[in-house]
């Protein structure tokens, strides 16, 4: 494997791969002698679960990723040397006037561009606030659009206007409670939303303007620690 194979994460996804130097081959020994007939053989592998953004620490988000680097610089120090290529050269009517051995440059180690990184953050970040809210209210096309109404008609219940109610009417039928009571519902679980939301409004910012501030790799994946429980 070479070390531009071994990523941080799928296309800056939210889950940490964590590349360990592990033992693949044990060492094979002369059953008389117990010399070393064969070294035993080393490699990267992926032993364990990735490590969740949006539930690690910042410090394991960097221990993880320092992890990761250590063991790729061990894969490019393992590599065998590379073979030099020859390189032709020829003048302008195409005859060959010399050759020359060039040694190839090593893989590079992969890098996703800090400005990529950032934008995918973000749409990572976006989505999971999406996620969190999906917990607490039902997200689907016109949904939002219909706590609004419920939202209003119970604040009109409450101002004693007299209706009519047709959102807080159809729910009293179909629950069996009186629109007294649904109304009351209603204003303790909008109350109760518009807490939640908030909260995850402001962790949302935050972690945004973490990624816009971000000078590496690794502050960026650590501006989602802003959305931990």
């Amino acid at each position: 494997m070479q070390p531009d194979q071994m990523p941080d994460s799928y296309k800056g996804g939210r889950l940490l791969y964590r590349w360990r130097w592990v033992q693949l081959h044990p060492e094979v020994l002369d059953p008389l002698t117990g010399d070393e007939l064969e070294p035993a053989v080393f490699g990267p592998r992926c032993p364990d679960e990735p490590l969740d953004v949006f539930t690690a620490t910042p410090e394991e988000i960097e221990a993880v990723l320092l992890a990761n680097a250590e063991v790729r610089a061990l894969v490019a120090a393992a590599l065998p040397p590379a073979r030099p290529i020859i390189v032709r050269d020829f003048d302008a009517e195409g005859n060959l006037v010399g050759e020359r051995e060039v040694i190839p440059e090593p893989p590079a180690v992969p890098v996703v561009p800090l400005a990529e990184l950032k934008a995918v953050a973000v749409d990572l970040i976006n989505a999971r606030v999406g996620e969190l809210r999906a917990q607490h209210i039902t997200v689907t096309v016109g949904q939002s659009a219909t706590y609004l109404e419920k939202q209003d008609e119970a604040a009109r219940h409450a101002a004693g206007e007299g209706g009519p109610f047709p959102y807080l009417s159809a729910e009293a039928d179909a629950t069996g409670l009186t629109l007294d009571a649904v109304a009351t519902l209603v204003r303790t679980t909008s109350g109760a939303w518009t807490t939640i939301n908030a909260d995850l409004e402001g962790k949302r910012r935050a972690a945004v303007e973490a990624v816009k501030a971000a000078e590496s790799p690794v502050q960026v994946f650590q501006a989602c620690t802003h959305l931990r429980a």
